[in-house]
């Protein structure tokens, strides 16, 4: 349909604005060959501070600078780089002049790193292409729109290393989403429950929380790292919180029994309230995330046929079952199977309370689970047969 009033105000802004012309074309952005022999992966970046640049060279402009373990999606490589896809969130910016309602007008417009005429170039757009954004916070003349999608950045291939297929990073987006997520919410909570009179401060909630995070995201170390010492915190100051509430309560009831509570209650860590239920949640992350990378291969399957997947490549382990409470990192069960003292792994379910098996001899159904980095294997249990 024509629009004169469009083109009319089109007419007027290249009149108007004639330094706009330095948003024209100043040559093709760099770009790497795929080739046909090359598969595009998931990459982790195996160094601090990694930087990211708008070429393949070390001269380029520095986009960001990626941090250990972060997770990138690979799509070629050129030289010693890899080139990679923008990460999700990256917003680009478009000179306002050539949009029309929200419309390109103009051949292979710049679009830049930031609202800046000489900011790096980081793709292009030409007539007709529609463009959804917002106007710029800190300069208006500019639009704040999603980076386009054939845009392609570079890293040095020394400091990636292969992490597995491009859906990988979703699922690792996922749950990188979820741990941050229920970090913060576990924060606000611990907040709140110690604002609380000592009786209805939810303890079991908040260890389970922490727990989850140090138990089932071990690849994300920071995060790992922060609950470790919020939970300590957590645990001192819940502990100073019982034994102030027993001493008030001992003074008003004169009451010898409440002060043996105490003294027993001084040398409990937290940990030994949890129920054998409550630590069977704290298993439910990890089984989630991998029923989520095993989905992303087998579409519009259950979390029920995920565990059917698992038993038809089980295996049988047996031996007496014992409790594993020690409070170490990263853990990889909450039980131990023995045979003649010897260890023959961690074991630990969602499902099946394992409780009440210690002490007995039992043959589990099991599948492989990471032992990070513990002496012995750790497994999932499926079935006490």
């Amino acid at each position: 349909m024509f629009r004169p009033f469009a083109y009319v105000v089109a007419l007027l802004a290249f009149v108007g604005f004639s330094s706009l012309q330095a948003e024209q074309p100043e040559g093709k952005a760099p770009s790497a060959r795929t080739g046909s022999s090359f598969k595009a992966f998931t990459g982790k970046v195996v160094g601090n501070n990694v930087r990211m640049r708008t070429a393949p060279d070390l001269d380029s402009h520095i986009v960001s600078e990626l941090l250990k373990d972060d997770y990138i999606v690979v799509t070629a490589e050129k030289g010693e780089f890899y080139a990679v896809e923008p990460p999700a969130d990256m917003k680009a910016f478009i000179f306002r002049g050539f949009i029309i309602d929200d419309v390109v007008e103009g051949d292979r417009v710049n679009v830049r790193l930031s609202p800046d005429r000489e900011a790096p170039i980081v793709g292009h757009h030409s007539t007709g292409t529609r463009v959804g954004g917002k106007i710029c916070e800190d300069n208006s003349k500019w639009l704040e729109i999603d980076v386009p999608g054939d845009t392609r950045f570079y890293i040095a291939k020394e400091y990636v290393e292969y992490a597995g297929k491009p859906e990988m990073k979703i699922v690792h987006d996922k749950r990188k989403d979820a741990v941050k997520q229920l970090f913060e919410t576990t924060q606000i909570l611990t907040q709140t429950e110690m604002l609380k009179p000592f009786h209805e401060i939810d303890a079991d909630r908040i260890t389970h929380n922490f727990q989850t995070i140090v138990n089932d995201y071990a690849d994300f170390s920071a995060y790992v790292d922060q609950s470790t010492k919020a939970l300590a915190q957590f645990q001192e100051d819940y502990l100073h919180r019982k034994i102030a509430y027993l001493e008030a309560k001992a003074s008003k009831m004169g009451s010898g029994s409440v002060k043996e509570e105490i003294y027993e209650i001084s040398n409990k860590s937290v940990e030994e309230f949890v129920s054998p239920t409550d630590r069977m949640k704290i298993w439910e992350p990890v089984e989630e995330a991998l029923y989520l990378s095993w989905s992303a291969m087998h579409h519009a399957k259950t979390i029920q046929d995920f565990y059917q997947d698992q038993k038809l490549k089980s295996q049988t382990i047996s031996g007496i079952l014992e409790s594993y409470k020690e409070p170490v990192k990263s853990r990889p069960g909450d039980y131990m199977l023995k045979e003649r003292d010897v260890p023959v792994g961690y074991v630990y379910s969602t499902h099946i309370n394992l409780e009440e098996f210690i002490g007995k001899r039992v043959t589990l159904i099991v599948s492989p689970r990471e032992n990070n980095n513990f002496a012995f294997p750790a497994y999932y249990v499926l079935d006490v047969e």
